[in-house]
């Protein structure tokens, strides 16, 4: 059983008398919660702490979408077994709500501000998947925090400083990350993390700013050499920069599989650029006798402003060989599909 309930009113409503009424007989019951209701409204849940037995995820909203520092504390799920994963929309910080954090495997903060990730994150060390949603920059100083099992990281960026967040966590267990890189002196960010670290990043799912300069480019290739899979969102320029780095340099990302790019660019993809970087990670005939280890088994590219080759040329001839022999490949511009879709 779950519940999912938006309160009507304020701590005295009638709706919360029916909130109180269902958490008095069902509580026992339900894995999963969804709660809107004021934080005022919470504390009164605080009397059913024991009831919440089967309870394993919770999603909480609180009214504003700014947490307004109350120094009260709700208690109404601290004594949740089987709670696992919680995620916070908004009303409340994760420090406001006491609870078993030592056993929280999910945690997920919307409309946060770096320093309260921060202060949430110190109370989860056995955290392996976190997610949060940054609307501020600044961060008040804290120690760094070392989170041994986090495996999976989501930044959802809307400041441009949200990247400075990385220099507070050393994540040894860290194999998927994602977030915006905004302008080049994030990358440093990124690379320091994984330099402290000591991980191997398998996944990046990253937003691309204008990175400036080949060597930006370069920098952030060699931070992320341990990829195996590698998705640029709204990636713009710099897109072709990487291509060709990649296409020169097999040293770079030799454990790549997926590439799938998103771009943001009028005019015309370089079909012959896109073609020799394929047919070198598919065949690995790497220049200078460097062996790739493995081939690059998928890539897509998603250019919705540009303008799709001949479909005789031969950019688009080699490429559709390349499907053929197995290579998965999905590239649309304007709407249109270089390549038959492979069934």
């Amino acid at each position: 059983m779950s519940l999912r309930y938006k309160g009507d009113g304020g701590a005295s409503s009638a709706g919360l008398d029916t909130l109180l009424t269902l958490v008095a007989h069902y509580a026992p019951h339900w894995v999963a919660i969804e709660l809107d209701i004021p934080f005022s409204a919470l504390i009164h849940l605080d009397s059913h702490a024991e009831n919440f037995a089967s309870l394993k995820k919770l999603v909480l909203t609180c009214g504003s979408a700014f947490y307004g520092g109350s120094r009260e504390v709700a208690r109404a799920f601290s004594r949740a077994p089987k709670l696992r994963d919680v995620h916070i929309v908004s009303g409340v910080s994760a420090t406001s709500l006491a609870r078993p954090w030592h056993q929280l495997v999910t945690l997920r903060l919307d409309n946060s501000t770096p320093t309260q990730c921060l202060a949430a994150l110190a109370l989860v060390p056995n955290l392996v998947n976190f997610t949060s949603t940054l609307w501020d920059s600044w961060i008040a100083p804290t120690p760094i925090l070392h989170l041994p099992r986090l495996e999976s990281l989501r930044l959802i960026l809307c400041h441009a400083r949200g990247p400075a967040l990385l220099t507070y966590l050393t994540l040894p267990a860290l194999h998927h990350l994602e977030l915006d890189l905004p302008d080049p002196p994030h990358i440093d960010n990124l690379a320091q993390l994984i330099v402290r670290s000591t991980c191997f990043l398998r996944r990046l799912s990253v937003k691309l700013g204008p990175l400036g300069t080949a060597d930006d480019v370069l920098r952030l290739l060699e931070a992320i050499d341990s990829l195996e899979e590698l998705e640029i969102r709204k990636g713009g320029p710099s897109i072709d920069t990487a291509f060709r780095l990649l296409k020169a340099q097999p040293r770079l990302l030799p454990n790549l599989k997926l590439l799938h790019v998103e771009r943001t660019m009028t005019g015309a993809e370089d079909a012959e650029l896109i073609a020799d970087l394929l047919e070198g990670r598919w065949n690995l005939n790497a220049p200078a006798g460097v062996s790739l280890p493995v081939r690059l088994e998928s890539f897509r590219l998603h250019s919705p402003l540009t303008t799709p080759p001949e479909l005789d040329s031969d950019a688009v001839l080699r490429l559709a060989r390349l499907q053929v022999e197995g290579m998965s490949i999905q590239i649309t511009s304007s709407s249109s599909s270089w390549l038959p879709r492979r069934r």
